[in-house]
């Protein structure tokens, strides 16, 4: 028996480019496979990298570039003090026995009349109604900044009417800001009499017998707590009063001085703090 003869292929030019394209598609496949796995370690290496930047940063103390010197920072400007025109107390004894109109044409338009309501008074049952005038600061400096910021200091009569209209009774109330006092401590400023004597001049006032009499300066401070160890000043007030040489109304007189210091302070001698009132009533 004759073995078998192996089959003998014949390859043709169409097999021989069939066998050629399948070759170069194998080679495009074996790089690209090569390229995603070098881009897939790229990836990996770069997310490592990242990672560890990432945690040793968090472990470094941080620190300035450079040193910032206080002369160095040139584009801040400083705060302006804000300066208002001085005035004085008006002469409000003459406002006395005048209408809501004729008060506004006595003051003039320095002052403006804000409220007029209904009001009573126990210790002057004639008192009907309330009429309030107050005044608007003028800044004598140019100030550039929020005025919508800025507190304004304020300045107003109280004017109580009788049920005719008439004023028979005044509470005036005026920040120091406005006034030309010193801007000195508490007890420097009521060390004599000139504060209520002057005051009371400007307002019209003839004081009967009155004999000035130095405070109890210990006697004026207010705490906030006053058996606290930490207990912060936060009001200093003394009540001048007496009587007019006037027979008719107002023959009574009462001066209130006082630094409110809002929040408080470690001492009364930090009286640049404190916002410094005077309240006179006329009745």
């Amino acid at each position: 028996m004759s073995a078998r003869k192996k089959d003998t292929y014949s390859f043709t030019a169409d097999d021989s480019e069939m066998l050629r394209k399948s070759k170069m598609t194998r080679i495009k496949l074996i790089v690209a496979l090569v390229i995603l796995v070098l881009v897939l370690g790229g990836l990996g290496y770069l997310s490592f990298y990242f990672y560890q930047e990432a945690t040793v940063a968090q472990q470094r103390p941080v620190k300035p570039q450079t040193n910032i010197e206080g002369d160095a920072v040139t584009d801040v400007k400083a705060p302006k003090t804000i300066e208002y025109k001085k005035t004085t107390v008006p002469d409000l004894i003459t406002l006395f026995g005048l209408s809501v109109e004729e008060v506004q044409a006595q003051l003039g338009d320095s002052f403006q009349l804000v409220r007029l309501e209904s009001s009573t008074d126990t210790s002057n049952p004639e008192i009907t109604q309330l009429a309030v005038f107050s005044y608007v600061p003028e800044i004598i400096n140019d100030y550039d900044g929020d005025m919508s910021m800025v507190i304004m200091p304020s300045e107003a009569i109280y004017a109580s009417l009788n049920g005719d209209g008439i004023v028979i009774d005044i509470y005036y109330l005026c920040d120091m800001l406005l006034l030309d006092y010193p801007n000195v401590s508490f007890e420097s400023l009521l060390s004599g009499d000139w504060l209520v004597l002057t005051t009371l001049q400007s307002a019209g006032v003839d004081p009967r017998d009155f004999v000035y009499e130095l405070p109890n300066f210990d006697d004026c401070i207010v705490y906030d707590n006053v058996n606290s160890e930490n207990r912060k000043v936060t009001k200093q007030s003394q009540i001048f009063s007496g009587r007019t040489t006037s027979e008719e109304i107002p023959t009574v007189w009462t001066l209130t001085v006082t630094y409110d210091f809002a929040s408080g302070v470690e001492s009364p001698d930090e009286f640049g703090e404190a916002v410094r009132t005077i309240h006179l009533k006329l009745a």
